[in-house]
């Protein structure tokens, strides 16, 4: 960790977080931080690697970036990508101005209700004419700019708990490592790429030390040749490169098979790669506990129930996840139950034989910090109105969600992780809608709907997994992440203001729904709750066979050594990616089995190596489409 790699980090940060919202936003060129896999990361790992290094080794190879440099600096783009778009910014801020904005429609019925209850601070306004609002979606004060005197209230309040709800989330992932890495040994596909191709980058060699193994270097150029090959259309008119679905939709329309909803799906190349890196009972569970889902979906239908509308968001399959996040996150914690004994007895100094000089930041300041993220958070809560033990249960739920994807994604690989389920309608049915009061309704739906995407635990856990590498400066870790932090969400949040009041949010990509539906969404599903107008009513029977379900194959998997299936699969079985995710799952479980019978272990490692170049391939062209795009003002189409 040097001076060197933590401004290059920095600098970096800052221009992910303009670019991804200027270009990718505002300009509709492509984005680089959809997923945990950050394709920012990927491309800058390399950029970095085989370019910025191998002109340095050119004039001074003891100048090279090590490995540990550039881990860093992936560890900060990492942690930076959650901030910006899918990860916050792409609902944070229209969550805060489209209640006044949308307030004048005749059809809005939550003008006496939701906005009347939620407090001013939170929101831009409560005045149907807002002018601040109006320009803010429709664009046109490129000459005046952002009149920040009327979002500086709203934007501080808002940016107060973020920062403390992140900072606590990165603190229960520094608790967690010592668990997960160096106990049950977690597999982290997702760190296992960038360390294993940064690997003596600093060495004799012009390349780094990957670039031995034959098989790295077919996946590798096979792959980005094939990407090409893919996108060869584009020279020819087409709209989009050639990938072509698998068109179950098309092929059970009309049949008797309809209702297991069913969509037709292309392969996810890096998915396939990732499916490859885990253990074959974790693929297994992703595509087989996935086909289960659709099972349930068919005979939800044949029954009649009408539990089953609503596709891969029915009212079945989203209470059925939430039961599996209760009983999966039961079950992690009962697991670690002698390490968090440990850590207690750490913070309140009685375990002084306790070693945790290796871990990034030691394990009883990691605690109270923990503490003091959770008061900030609860106290934030309370402050605007939510009851307090309304607050304590919200932050559980909200450290149960980032537990749980932080687990799903460094266990299966799962590059992408969203929450199809609503933590407000589970908290609210379970008490029969005497949790929130009104404001604090009001607070738990604009949280749900400005969360939809969870990366933020999944990296900050694979930033703890990757700190091994730091050898000098570990204990550094955490506070760059927290400077990276707030870095990016000032630098992400003043592009973002500054495009929305130059072209509006309405011309924004997706604005349909991430500007409008979505806290449309959150305001009418509010009003229903303070009305007692339906809505919220906790479903038993899907919830508890969520429960059940899980808790089965969890204690199946620990008694039996031989069963096959992996219960993660249960906490990836609904919402819009895993109905695209099963398929490179399946592939890559079927091309492990068959290497595993015919071919054997030395066979395996050069798979390994092979899907990893796949892997680095595809993540590079991706992200070198996006910088070609936003370099040529996007008059070069998307490859």
């Amino acid at each position: 960790m040097t001076w060197r790699a933590f401004l290059l980090g920095l600098l970096l940060s800052a221009i992910l977080n303009w670019s991804d919202i200027y270009g990718g936003m505002a300009r509709m060129w492509g984005r680089m931080t959809e997923s945990s896999f950050s394709t920012a990361c990927v491309f800058s790992l390399v950029v970095l690697t085989l370019g910025v290094n191998t002109l340095i080794k050119l004039v001074k190879k003891s100048a090279a970036l090590r490995q540990a440099e550039l881990m860093l600096v992936w560890c900060m783009l990492l942690v930076a990508g959650t901030v910006t778009t899918t990860g916050l910014h792409r609902f944070w801020l229209p969550m805060l101005a489209a209640p006044p904005y949308l307030a004048q429609r005749p059809e809005i019925v939550w003008r006496e209700t939701a906005l009347a209850a939620v407090p001013n601070t939170l929101v831009l306004s409560k005045d149907p004419k807002s002018v601040a609002a109006r320009y803010f979606y429709e664009g046109g004060r490129a000459e005046t700019g952002v009149p920040w005197r009327q979002w500086l209230t709203p934007v501080s309040h808002w940016a107060f708990f973020f920062i403390a709800f992140y900072v606590g989330v990165l603190f229960m992932c520094a608790i967690l490592r010592k668990q997960w890495v160096d106990k049950e040994r977690l597999q982290f596909p997702l760190a296992r790429v960038p360390l294993e191709f940064s690997e003596g980058s600093a060495g004799e060699d012009m390349l780094p030390l990957i670039f031995r193994n034959r098989a790295f270097v077919i996946g590798f150029l096979g792959a980005m040749g094939f990407r090409l090959l893919r996108d060869l259309p584009l020279l020819f008119g087409a709209t989009s490169s050639w990938n072509p679905p698998l068109p179950l939709q098309d092929i059970l329309q009309g049949t008797p098979l309809e209702p297991m909803r069913m969509v037709n799906v292309t392969m996810s190349w890096i998915t396939l790669g990732f499916a490859f890196l885990v253990p074959v009972d974790v693929s297994l569970g992703i595509w087989s506990l996935y086909f289960f889902s659709r099972l349930e979906l068919q005979t939800a239908a044949w029954t009649g129930s009408s539990y089953q509308a609503g596709s891969g968001w029915s009212q079945l399959l989203t209470w059925q996840q939430a039961g599996a996040y209760v009983a999966f996150t039961i079950g992690a914690l009962y697991i670690g139950r002698r390490h968090f004994r440990d850590v207690l007895r750490k913070a309140f100094g009685r375990a002084r034989d306790l070693d945790d000089s290796s871990e990034p930041i030691a394990l009883s300041v990691a605690f109270w910090g923990l503490v003091i993220c959770a008061v900030l958070s609860i106290a934030w809560l309370r402050i605007h109105q939510m009851l307090l033990l309304s607050a304590v249960a919200w932050f559980a739920v909200l450290m149960c969600i980032q537990l749980v994807h932080a687990r799903l994604v460094s266990q299966s690989g799962v590059p992408d992780a969203w929450l199809p389920w609503d933590p407000a309608d589970l908290l609210y049915g379970v008490t029969g809608g005497h949790v929130f009061g009104a404001a604090g309704t009001v607070i738990a739906h604009m949280q749900r709907r400005m969360l939809y995407s969870i990366p933020h635990g999944p990296a900050m856990m694979h930033c703890m997994r990757i700190s091994e590498v730091f050898t000098k400066g570990r204990r550094l870790l955490v506070p760059v992440l927290v400077l990276v932090l707030i870095v990016s969400l000032a630098v992400s949040t003043w592009t973002y203001l500054h495009e929305a009041y130059r072209v509006g949010v309405l011309n924004f990509n997706d604005a349909a729904w991430s500007g409008v539906s979505n806290p449309r969404a959150a305001f009418d599903l509010a009003h229903q709750k303070i009305q007692r107008a339906g809505g919220g009513e906790f479903l038993w029977f899907p919830f508890g066979l969520g429960i059940g379900l899980t808790s089965v194959v969890m204690l199946l998997r620990s008694q039996l050594y031989w069963w096959p299936l992996h219960p993660i699969g249960l906490l990836a079985s609904t919402g819009w990616y895993p109905d695209r995710m099963w398929l490179p799952f399946l592939a890559g479980w079927l091309i492990k089995v068959f290497i595993s019978k015919f071919a054997g272990g030395s066979m395996l490692r050069q798979g390994r190596s092979f899907f990893i170049g796949l892997i680095l391939a595809e993540g590079s062209v991706s992200g070198l489409a996006v910088v070609v795009r936003v370099l040529s003002k996007g008059t070069i189409p998307a490859f």
